[in-house]
């Protein structure tokens, strides 16, 4: 099945009769290209306000052991309440990516790194929008809605390498729509996604809207289907086929595949406590973006006489359910639903090559770069960004004072001291699914909610609690002749218990 694109308008176009040195200079310094160096800026700046990412630091924990005892986590060996429990390190290859960068240049080869993967995603939301027939100018407007759209999940995180092989899988199927070939790319791709992370489920998906929607022919007002030729079908459904297979090639088998299952049927309580596994709200900034979405959508069906391919209807559809059920995939439809919105809106007048002026361009390109680059934060800077956030001063009282005995620690603390302080075993930390699965999670929240809080610490013999200043533990304890507080300071306060008897007791 062949798709018509418009190539009128290619980034860097320029007449066949141009000598070859301008049409490169066109192609490099033309107003496209300002545009995605603009919006590259702009996702600069979400990497470097979204930095202190909590679960960073278990996820170099993990990849540390492996690099180093050459061996995968099976079973919780960090935790105090957990440990010996199976766990298995379902993010791996990602971890492994985020420590290789931090060995080889601390801080700044984190936010290098996420900040590539994430240029690489919206690049190719821009190109993929230009490629289905947008201005240049529409291309750019849809791709930074996408940019504000994946806001949620903007940071350090395994899951940006999961969107970069939904990325992947997307030009994939846009190449063999217009060439018929490069379909044995899949089954590696998806090979490496399911031990970069879980959302692998997702392309799986995608790719079975894409083989469904072209099942059958026909036309109904704007919406149109044509089917895929026997070869092209067939060709879907060994790829398919063979990518399921490539699902198995991890160091875990087949736990590692049904682990999404067990996320959606056990986990309950993390997409409860979770803030991005909520779903959307409309007063909040991500409910706008959605709100905007959907009118968007409105909008292009109301408007546009384009007519509208059977699969981006239910690409559309899907990804709208998904972002609207959980706010972390607000990312997801982004990148799914932009390219197909960018050719409708029509809001510029159209990109016009011949009027080009490189040299301005060039300089604007190059003032882009420029203050990039002196924007980029030093290494001190993103070191004094964790500092101000987790609780480096605190960690340090307590190594000097010798502190020992269980500890009640923030949920958002407990991987920042399993790597800067393994010494001390945690209550809880951000491997949510190990947690829930042993009733540790419910158990933390309670205690947290003060529901059973003086129990709950003596059923696992606390004798610190370690939390922001902020939390309401901190007033109940302090009112307790139990339990004084030994340090505090703006980011964390650490409380000890003073007699031996329960805790209760007043």
């Amino acid at each position: 099945m062949a798709t018509t694109y418009h190539t009128s308008t290619a980034p860097g176009a320029a007449e066949s009769t141009t000598p070859s040195h301008k049409r490169w200079l066109v192609g490099v310094f033309s107003f496209p290209v300002v545009c995605m160096v603009l919006m590259i800026g702009r996702v600069l700046m979400f990497c470097v306000q979204q930095f202190t990412e909590s679960d960073l630091w278990w996820h170099l924990r993990n990849a540390y052991n492996l690099l180093h005892y050459h061996s995968l986590s099976r079973i919780d060996s960090y935790s105090f309440t957990a440990a010996g429990t199976p766990w298995i390190s379902f993010e791996w290859l990602s971890e492994v990516a985020y420590y290789l960068a931090f060995r080889a240049a601390g801080l700044q080869g984190i936010l290098m790194l996420f900040f590539a993967v994430l240029i690489v995603i919206f690049t190719a939301v821009y190109y993929r929008s230009w490629r289905a027939g947008a201005n240049c100018k529409d291309a750019a407007v849809t791709t930074f809605v996408a940019i504000c759209m994946g806001g949620v999940s903007i940071a350090p995180r395994t899951l940006l390498f999961g969107w970069l092989c939904m990325t992947g899988l997307l030009l994939v199927l846009d190449n063999f729509r217009r060439t018929g070939k490069n379909l044995w790319l899949l089954p590696p791709l998806f090979a490496f996604w399911i031990n970069f992370h879980g959302s692998w489920p997702f392309g799986i998906v995608v790719l079975l809207i894409t083989i469904v929607a072209g099942l059958v022919e026909g036309q109904w007002g704007l919406v149109t289907a044509t089917r895929w030729t026997r070869q092209e079908l067939r060709n879907l459904l060994l790829a398919l086929a063979a990518s399921a297979a490539a699902l198995f090639a991890n160091p875990f088998g087949y736990k590692l595949v049904f682990y999404p299952l067990d996320l959606l049927l056990h986990q309950k309580g993390v997409m409860n406590f979770i803030e991005e596994w909520s779903p959307v709200e409309f007063g909040t900034v991500n409910g706008t973006l959605a709100l905007a979405l959907i009118f968007g959508l409105l909008a292009a069906a109301l408007f546009s006489q384009l007519p509208w391919k059977l699969e981006d209807v239910l690409l559309t559809a899907f990804s709208l359910w998904a972002a609207l059920s959980h706010v972390r995939f607000l990312f997801f439809a982004g990148i799914i639903i932009m390219p197909i919105l960018a050719p409708r809106l029509r809001l510029f007048p159209p990109y016009e090559p011949e009027r080009e002026k490189v040299w301005f361009n060039a300089v604007i390109i190059a003032c882009l770069i420029g203050a990039m680059i002196w924007y980029f934060p030093s290494q001190s800077k993103l070191q004094s960004m964790f500092d101000d956030e987790y609780p480096k001063a605190a960690l340090a009282f307590m190594e000097k004072h010798n502190i020992q005995g269980n500890i009640f620690n923030q949920y958002k603390f407990g991987g920042y001291m399993e790597f800067h302080a393994p010494q001390y075993k945690t209550f809880i930390d951000g491997r949510a699914d190990l947690f829930t699965h042993t009733g540790i999670f419910d158990d933390y929240l309670r205690a947290s909610a003060l529901k059973n809080t003086f129990k709950i610490l003596d059923r696992y013999n606390i004798r610190y609690v370690f939390v922001q200043p902020t939390e309401p533990i901190i007033y109940l304890l302090r009112h307790s002749h139990s339990w004084k507080v030994i340090y505090s300071d703006n980011v964390a306060v650490l409380l000890e218990r003073t007699t031996t008897g329960a805790a209760s007791a007043r």
